[in-house]
């Protein structure tokens, strides 16, 4: 099923399939021109655009992998995935929660954007995404990374970046997949999971297709011993559980899409704030999405589309009123949004939308029972926020160089208006192509943030890059970056673990500047992928939070240096070993302030994770793969920390882990 979408270079609306963003299409396996061996597949997507363009003259800087590329590598959730993109680490925060952190800067609530096949996963009261085992890596057609700006596009949680996964959904052949995993850890189960899916192509009615999957999971996020620091300690194994169930299911017409997703992710943990527990504490995430999409096309120049969104979202769930975590609220959005776009001119497309979002929290239960608040001052059990956007984006090709232009502005029924353009400008010389970007961001405060804020509102970002891409020959690309990005009035997280409070207020800048380096190779044995990210604080860091005290050179838990290298090597034509290395240089961890407001600092040394799986497909039947992998395979005691003095201790994750996977695809289309 063709969906019609459109290319800058194209005097009409031409019809081509997109892996599409959360503001334009329903998401898409993209479609792949043929290429000759080695050479990178001609992918189009809307990721970082409202206009379809090639992936290497997409307006953003961006890293991409598709299906193939993820499976052999033998990834086994988005964490292993996001530590090969130049930038992204991870830190952890309350109740065991693992984020993300991108070029330096704590990213876990509304600064960094996870999209699942068009619909935004960030929960609405904090705004976070939960890493770590969340989501079935068999499912992923594709992912794109935008390392950079996404608040024109998406509005107030893409901040920084933006994960946008594609997953197998309707488009396609009739086909079946079955996947099972199973892993150990040295003293513990490791992960385990069930997937099961399937899409079906009417052929008596074109255009007419279904899909469904739905996954079970089991796992440990490490086995290793924690320690607190006061000196209590505590085994993980088996006491830092995370479990998810997800379910999709959807029905496509032509241009007309329904689809839905389930998940829940039941997690524990040993530590909830800052202190070893006495038992491990459960914590449930819980969401379901429901997505209409529609299109309308009145002449060969002129195309509307529709989206309608509802979802309702139970984060951070703990049910037990004896509980001293306690906490049941849930949140209802309703989304519409509105955008036609117009090739005015066979070199222009203009585009132009609105959206209105519709807000409501209400509590479950009691207030002020374990950590359950009522909503602001007043005291209620219910609020509801109202959210106005119009966006706009002009896209000109010409000789001279490609110009991007778009901007957004937002209006919110709590804290007002925020305000942001883009400017991209783009330009190939033979096998060199350059991009100059400016970009400003905001993050929207969630409906916990305002809650618990005191006249909290959105923070600020500029973002000024330049990248510079060189092909070098059959298959191989180089590129390198430079960025400089500062926060305005960042929204600052406090715990008070006297009174058992949270907080949020603005405070300060921050900032950070830096560069990445990427290679690609790719050839008839396989792939490699290096590279390399550095970053630096910029000299508007004044938030005391997020600073290491005697080490200015470095934010809170984030390396400022980051490397990595992956590859797929096809030994035989069946038999594909896949190694990963990743360096990760040194960090910090910083404890809460004393009474005389000093700090302990712990230094956790630069540190390598090897990983290796092997793959074999068409095991003695077409479309049987097996495979086997060892994680961390030199057993390094890997932690991560918090990304602000809050008094959490490091945190162990990646254990050694030792894992077998079985699939099988039923492809009745297929030749093989």
């Amino acid at each position: 099923m063709a969906l019609s979408l459109f290319l800058c270079t194209s005097p009409a609306l031409a019809q081509e399939p997109s892996s599409a963003s959360a503001e334009q299409e329903p998401s898409t396996p993209p479609e792949e021109d043929a290429a000759p061996t080695g050479e990178e597949p001609e992918v189009h997507s809307q990721v970082a655009s409202f206009a379809v363009t090639k992936l290497q003259e997409s307006p953003a800087v961006v890293t991409a992998m598709n299906a193939e590329e993820i499976r052999a590598s033998g990834a086994r959730d988005l964490m292993d995935l996001l530590l090969q993109v130049p930038g992204f680490f991870f830190g952890v925060d309350v109740q065991g929660s693992v984020g993300p952190g991108f070029r330096g800067l704590w990213g876990y609530e509304g600064k960094v954007l996870l999209v699942i096949d068009g619909k935004e996963m960030n929960e609405q009261l904090y705004s976070t995404m939960q890493l770590g085992h969340e989501f079935p890596i068999e499912l992923v057609e594709r992912i794109e990374v935008v390392r950079g700006p996404g608040s024109v596009i998406y509005g107030g949680n893409a901040e920084l970046a933006v994960i946008n996964v594609i997953t197998r959904g309707i488009q396609g052949s009739t086909d079946l997949q079955l996947t099972g995993t199973y892993g150990e850890m040295e003293t513990v189960n490791g992960r385990r999971s069930v997937t099961v899916s399937g899409r079906k192509v009417f052929e008596s009615a074109p255009g007419l297709s279904v899909f469904a999957s739905a996954s079970l999971g089991q796992g440990q996020r490490s086995d290793a011993e924690f320690r607190d620091y006061f000196g209590n300690s505590a085994s993980m194994g088996g006491q830092s559980q995370l479990d998810p169930t997800t379910v999709q299911a959807g029905v496509g017409y032509k241009d007309l899409q329904l689809s839905v997703l389930y998940q829940r992710s039941t997690t524990s943990t040993i530590v909830a704030f800052d202190e070893v527990l006495s038992a491990p504490a459960p914590t449930q995430f819980e969401a379901f999405h429901a997505e209409l999409t529609d299109k309308f096309r009145p002449s060969e120049r002129l195309e509307l589309v529709s989206r309608f969104n509802l979802t309702l979202s139970e984060p951070f769930r703990d049910s037990n009123q004896e509980s001293p975590f306690y906490y049941e609220k849930q949140v209802r959005r309703l989304r519409g949004r509105a955008m036609a776009r117009w090739a005015a001119l066979d070199f222009l497309q203009l585009t132009g939308g609105l959206d209105v979002t519709s807000d409501e929290g209400r509590l479950n239960g009691p207030a002020d029972v374990g950590l359950q608040t009522a909503f602001g001052e007043e005291g209620a059990e219910r609020v509801s926020y109202l959210n106005l956007a119009g966006f706009m984006e002009a896209y000109l090709d010409n000789p001279i160089a490609t110009v991007v232009a778009g901007a957004r502005y937002e209006n919110h029924s709590a804290f007002g208006g925020s305000f942001v353009p883009r400017l991209v400008l783009l330009r190939a010389f033979g096998p060199f192509s350059a991009k100059a970007l400016f970009s400003r961001a905001f993050r929207a405060p969630g409906i916990e943030n305002i809650s618990l804020g005191d006249d909290v509102r959105p923070e600020r970002t500029t973002v000024f890059e330049l990248e510079g891409t060189l092909r070098l020959g059959e298959g191989q690309t180089v590129s390198a970056n430079v960025f400089d990005m500062g926060v305005t009035d960042p929204i600052i997280y406090s715990y008070d673990a006297v009174s058992n409070t949270e907080a949020y207020r603005n405070l300060g800048r921050l900032g950070s500047r830096g560069l990445e380096l990427d290679y690609h190779l790719r050839a008839g044995w396989g792939r490699v992928a290096l590279n390399y990210s550095f970053y630096t604080p910029s000299g508007r860091n004044d938030v005391e939070d997020y600073q290491v005290p005697g080490h200015s050179n470095a934010f809170t838990a984030m390396p400022t240096h980051k490397a990595s290298i992956a590859g797929n090597v096809k030994v035989l034509p069946w038999l594909t070993v896949s190694p990963t290395a990743v360096v990760v240089g040194k960090r910090y961890a910083v404890d809460a302030p004393d009474e005389a407001g000093d700090s302990a600092v712990e230094a956790l040394p630069t540190q390598l994770l090897l990983n290796l799986f092997v793959s074999a497909e068409n095991v003695g039947t077409p479309g049987l793969e097996l495979g086997a992998g060892i994680y961390n395979l030199m057993g390094t005691n890997f932690r991560l920390a918090q990304p602000y003095n809050g008094g959490h201790a490091p945190l162990p994750v990646f254990s050694r882990e030792f894992l077998v996977r079985v699939s099988y695809l039923l492809d009745p289309g297929s030749d093989s």
